[in-house]
């Protein structure tokens, strides 16, 4: 898989989430945890904590189905 930097401002988090959640509805919280347990793995701080940040946006979205559009 490709390393991406990534900006890591609020709404590119949520767009990557809200991504995640239309191609893989349940199981986008899983996808994100490989990618960022991809990144911790090979030390890459910045991608790790971006794909965390995903994490808890999915979660939150998951919790507050009005926030997703």
């Amino acid at each position: 898989m490709a390393s991406f930097k990534f900006n890591n401002n609020e709404k590119n988090i949520k767009n990557t989430a809200m991504a995640l959640i239309s191609q893989y509805g349940e199981e986008a919280e899983t996808i994100a945890m490989l990618r960022a347990a991809e990144y911790a793995a090979s030390l890459d701080t910045e991608n790790w904590l971006h794909w965390e940040q995903v994490i808890k946006t999915i979660n939150n979205i998951n919790l507050n189905p009005s926030l997703d559009g």
